[in-house]
């Protein structure tokens, strides 16, 4: 269940991207509005995203710019991601030639000769600037905090949300003061001043948005 939880969110992203683009392309290119076999490879695509995420995100380096500026991580997973979907395309699209003809050297052969540079250099385009719309997103969510991006997009109004951001930070900026200059008994007991604060900023913080 935690690695479904895990793949669902870039799955159904890469689904809906890859399908927006085929549907986009058939109305500019071939005139028509609708084509099943493209909804299947685009869909088919975003399976193999999900699963290439699965794996990346096992994957030590996936974190080597963890605390860095925002642009770094955000630039490093997503060329990282691109990469081992990548790998992964080429081994089931390899695989997958194995199978139907009967061995891994006519594989190669049907492979070669289906080669288009052109295709390949689109598909890997779109793919790299999804995952950065996507990395993007995903990066600016764990700076907010969980959930914290679905409710602003749904819940809170941005005044409200920007106010509630501001009281969290003078928040819990007061109460490392506290901590660094009341000893911890005194800190602790509710019938001083610091005791009674604490309580105030706390309750505060756990305070949901009306």
């Amino acid at each position: 269940m935690h690695a479904f939880h895990e793949v669902l969110p870039p799955t159904l992203f890469f689904m809906f991207s890859f399908n927006l683009i085929v549907f986009t392309t058939n109305l500019l290119i071939h005139d028509y509005w609708f084509k099943l076999s493209g909804f299947l490879l685009a869909t088919t695509t975003a399976l193999v995203v999900g699963k290439a995420v699965l794996v990346a995100n096992h994957i030590r380096m996936i974190d080597r710019f963890r605390g860095a500026p925002l642009i770094q991580p955000i630039l490093y997973k997503t060329i990282f991601y691109t990469l081992v979907v990548l790998v992964v395309r080429v081994l089931e699209r390899f695989v997958h030639f194995a199978f139907d003809d009967q061995g891994f050297g006519a594989a190669f052969q049907v492979a070669v000769h289906d080669f288009s540079w052109r295709r390949f250099a689109a598909v890997q385009i779109w793919i790299f600037t999804c995952f950065l719309i996507y990395v993007t997103a995903t990066e600016i969510g764990y700076l907010l905090g969980e959930g914290q991006m679905f409710r602003l997009f749904f819940r809170h109004r941005s005044n409200q949300h920007r106010l509630t951001r501001r009281q969290h930070v003078r928040a819990l900026m007061e109460l490392s003061r506290l901590a660094e200059t009341t000893p911890r008994d005194q800190l602790l007991d509710a019938a001083t001043p610091q005791g009674q604060r604490l309580v105030t900023i706390v309750d505060a913080l756990r305070r949901q948005p009306a």
